[in-house]
């Protein structure tokens, strides 16, 4: 059944100056009834009902996993873990050969730094050497007379000189020269150049030192040229 409502009619007078306008009224406005019912809203689910429903059902539909199956996926877990630790392992290696390197790396360019005189200073060896042969073969008694043999001991004092101060400067580079006199004889610092029996000496040791020796920062960079008691005791 279909009913009309009138909304309503208004007719107002307005006067304004000498006239009065009439208003229309407003268009009719319809409306509609049913006599069938309205239907019900669905009830509501709870979300968390909702989720346990649709987890149920996944469980449901998902396929049993046989015991074939799972020794497969162990199996395949311990051969993954076997492979990860093989991986560690390598990893690990390769650090530390890494290390090793950097460290041998850094080793050889610090021993060139400290090194790089190493063939100049040897040279120089020699130098000092015919220094003291010099030193070594001017007479004492000459050297006592300094009135009568005065240009003598001039020169004498200049070599002196001359040898000192380039051994000072070779020391200041780390060249450090040593007498191995009366100790004994050291294959690694010395070189022999002969034996001999020399009583009152200890047999294996030095009594002689032709040449000095000398290290540069720890090295031997040239073994002192030695004479060695000779040991008689198994003749």
């Amino acid at each position: 059944m279909i009913r009309s409502v009138f909304a309503g009619v208004c007719r107002t007078p307005f006067v304004a100056a000498s006239r009065a306008t009439t208003y229309k009224a407003p268009a009719l406005v319809h409306r509609f009834y049913s006599d069938q019912a309205t239907p019900e809203a669905a009830p509501v689910q709870p979300a968390s009902s909702t989720k346990s429903i649709e987890a149920k059902q996944d469980a449901e539909a998902a396929p049993a996993i046989s015991a074939q199956d799972v020794e497969k996926l162990k199996q395949t877990i311990t051969e993954k873990d076997a492979k990860l630790k093989e991986l560690k392992d390598a990893y690990l290696r390769s650090l530390a050969d890494a290390e090793n390197i950097r460290t041998r790396a850094k080793t050889e360019v610090d021993n060139t730094k400290a090194f790089a005189i190493q063939k100049f200073a040897k040279d120089l060896l020699d130098t000092v050497d015919i220094l003291e042969l010099a030193i070594k073969h001017v007479p004492q008694e000459h050297l006592a007379d300094k009135v009568a043999n005065k240009s003598l001991v001039d020169l004498y004092e200049g070599v002196d000189m001359t040898k000192s101060n380039l051994l000072r400067t070779l020391e200041r580079h780390g060249v450090e020269s040593f007498d191995p006199m009366d100790q004994p004889y050291d294959p690694n610092t010395s070189h022999a150049l002969y034996q001999a029996p020399i009583p009152g000496k200890t047999p294996g040791h030095v009594f002689a030192v032709e040449k000095r020796g000398y290290v540069l920062k720890g090295r031997v960079l040239r073994s002192a040229q030695v004479g060695v008691v000779l040991d008689t005791s198994d003749n």
